[in-house]
């Protein structure tokens, strides 16, 4: 039980030598762990090899882009195809980053860079920036920040939980909707909320949405999402030892709530 709720695979239960049932089921139990351990290892290397893999092609393909569209001369046809080529090559770039995060989250080589946090400033810069997306579906967004809320975090990886979360509240938003945005201090926790008033998400669908590449249903699923966005948002959080919690229904929208430890002032 220990073994499968801590998720701790290179764990055994190794009752010792033994001849009756119970020591033949230990035993069946630990080499089937051995089995699982060994399949999930080699499927985390794999994502990781690939990611890498994948890097230097993607470059390619975008900077022979970028080198074709600065050309004055380019038909305008041509022009728009290798701006919809150009555009699919970032999305696949931005996946293939997101991938090599979690990856080396996976294999527990990833290293936060912890410092003193002004969270409530970073909070009011990121939503600025969301902003200017949201108003290309005239969306409005409505903040209300508490100031001097201050943690111990990465600052790069609390950056990309606030552009993943606002990213989504856009993507999945109605046209000329409402994002609502709420940081404050609740039980010795910071408290962030994102609320829109977006399509929604099923009841049955809900659970899933940590999953990578998870995809709810046809009218979530959009070109531009890598369908990594919310796995990196839930492994950031729990990277700083916080917890994040997803509430919805179809076509009334969706909120997100994440609580992040609050620095102790002493």
């Amino acid at each position: 039980r220990r073994i499968q709720r801590e998720g701790d695979l290179s764990a055994r239960v190794r009752l010792g030598d033994g001849r009756d049932e119970v020591y033949t089921l230990a035993r069946t139990f630990d080499e089937l762990l051995d089995t699982i351990e060994a399949g999930v290892k080699r499927e985390k290397q794999f994502t990781s090899d690939v990611s890498h893999e994948l890097r230097t092609p993607v470059s390619v393909i975008l900077m022979q882009c970028d080198e074709l569209l600065g050309q004055e001369t380019l038909p305008q046809e041509l022009r728009r195809e290798l701006e919809t080529i150009r555009r699919k090559a970032l999305n696949m770039s931005r996946m293939i980053a997101q991938l090599l995060e979690l990856s080396r989250a996976d294999q527990g080589r990833a290293q936060l860079e912890l410092e003193d946090l002004d969270f409530s400033e970073l909070s009011e810069m990121s939503v600025a920036e969301a902003h200017t997306i949201a108003a290309q579906k005239s969306i409005a967004i409505e903040a209300k920040i508490a100031p001097g809320l201050h943690l111990v975090g990465d600052q790069t990886l609390l950056i990309r939980l606030w552009g993943n979360l606002m990213e989504n509240a856009i993507r999945y938003g109605r046209e000329s909707g409402h994002i609502w945005v709420t940081v404050d201090q609740l039980d010795g926790c910071i408290r962030m909320q994102i609320r829109d008033d977006g399509i929604g998400i099923a009841k049955e669908d809900l659970p899933h949405i940590w999953e990578r590449f998870y995809r709810a249903d046809r009218s979530r699923t959009d070109s531009g999402s890598s369908g990594l966005g919310l796995s990196m948002v839930q492994w950031i959080v729990r990277a700083h030892h916080g917890e994040i919690t997803a509430e919805s229904e179809p076509g009334r929208g969706t909120l997100f709530t994440c609580l992040l430890p609050l620095k102790n002032k002493n």
